[in-house]
């Protein structure tokens, strides 16, 4: 185990540097706009552009990685975000920002796939999910710690994205130093058309309504706060809480999900955001205010890798590739549409909106994900496979070892 770390030791300090810019400069985005008067609908727009850029990049960046390989492919997807998140302070424009948002995207999507398909290849089975456990944890400490870097300087300055940029070079430094051997890819199975959905319905629903409201919470949270009067200290606590809370539901959540049909606890994780996003709505801070908001990110963080963990039950193993590439593609769907709908709810129903957007969402998903578990048998629990603390992209197949052909649900 030690081995497997120390090879991919500087690999997973790269992205956590990267992770640790680019968690808060969409937190900064989302301030500078709110302090300038955009409306909530054009903020939605610039949102949901990162979105479209880190599915699209998702979608084409393997093609990119095999052409030029994993070390070069990181220096270069690392060197562009730099300079676009440059950009933003030279001239403050929101069509202008779509822009650099998507290109944002697309570099983000690129620098995980890297890293992710890297661990992948180097980690054996037996150590694999130790090592993503580490990557993980490594990855939503520092996305969680990145929200308090918005401290150090006034938003609208420049400094806040100038330190972003050093610290994507300094990941740039430390991956382009490694010593560890690069690995090669691995050509995936397809899938055929409706295949995925015919097999897991609720999985497909999942993954789509978890990007929803994740690209809602994490693009449109900080208008809400800034619209309610809250400083930008206090939003970083708000925005760390919540991915903190993403972080510790991770562990307890799939233990549970390996003991009962995931169908099943995909709809209660979903009910209970449901719920806790209503009692948000009136947006009064009571005593209770930190350990709802703590929940509420810890649930809205689970429902995506319950859903493809349910997927990867329900088809061979030889198909876990295209599977997850499929529903990294569905997500980023619903978390670009997801600032769009939360910004029109938001004009329409007023700040509280959002939240309101967000619980029928889940709430619907909850209610479609409890109907299948109640109408359609789950499969033997022995041909389940483990639940795997899942990254934001996963590339390469994550149980080789697995052959068992698997039900329908």
């Amino acid at each position: 185990m030690r081995s497997s770390v120390a090879a991919v030791g500087s690999l997973i300090l790269g992205i956590s540097l990267i992770q640790l810019a680019n968690g808060y400069i969409g937190t900064l985005i989302g301030i500078r706009l709110a302090d300038a008067h955009v409306d909530a609908l054009v903020i939605g727009i610039v949102t949901a552009a990162y979105f479209v850029g880190y599915a699209a990049g998702a979608a084409v960046c393997n093609r990119l990685i095999g052409r030029a390989g994993h070390i070069r492919a990181f220096a270069a997807f690392g060197a562009v975000t730099a300079a676009v998140i440059l950009g933003h302070p030279l001239y403050f424009d929101p069509v202008l920002w779509s822009g650099l948002r998507a290109i944002t995207g697309f570099g983000a999507a690129g620098l995980f796939v890297t890293t992710e398909s890297w661990l992948n290849a180097k980690a054996t089975p037996s150590t694999r999910s130790q090592v993503f456990a580490i990557y993980m944890v490594a990855t939503y400490a520092t996305f969680a710690g990145s929200q308090f870097m918005l401290n150090l300087a006034a938003p609208a300055s420049f400094t806040l994205f100038a330190l972003a940029a050093i610290l994507f070079c300094l990941a740039l430094a430390v991956v382009a130093t490694t010593r560890a051997e690069q690995p090669a890819l691995i050509a995936p199975v397809r899938l055929k058309a409706g295949e995925l959905t015919a097999a897991a319905p609720v999985a497909v629903a999942g993954c789509f309504v978890a990007g929803l409201i994740t690209g809602a919470f994490y693009g449109l949270v900080p208008v809400y706060a800034a619209s309610n009067g809250r400083t930008v200290p206090e939003i970083a606590v708000y925005m760390a809480l919540a991915i903190t809370g993403g972080l510790l539901m991770q562990i307890p959540v799939g233990r549970l999900s390996d003991r009962f049909d995931r169908r099943i606890v995909a709809g209660a994780v979903a009910l209970a955001f449901a719920g806790l996003a209503l009692a948000l709505v009136p947006a009064h801070t009571t005593r209770w205010f930190p350990l709802v908001w703590l929940l509420l990110g810890g649930f809205m963080s689970v429902i995506y890798p319950v859903a493809v963990a349910h997927a990867n039950d329900r088809l061979p193993a030889a198909r876990a590739v295209s599977v997850s590439g499929r529903l990294i593609l569905i997500s980023g769907t619903g978390s670009a549409l997801g600032p769009l709908l939360g910004a029109s709810a938001m004009e329409t129903l007023g700040i509280g909106g959002l939240f309101q957007c967000m619980a029928v969402v889940a709430g619907l998903f909850a209610i479609f994900a409890l109907t299948r578990a109640i109408g359609v048998r789950a499969p033997d629990a022995k041909r389940q496979r483990p639940f795997l603390l899942l990254p934001a992209i996963f590339s390469h197949d994550l149980a080789a070892a697995a052959k068992e052909p698997t039900g329908r649900a």
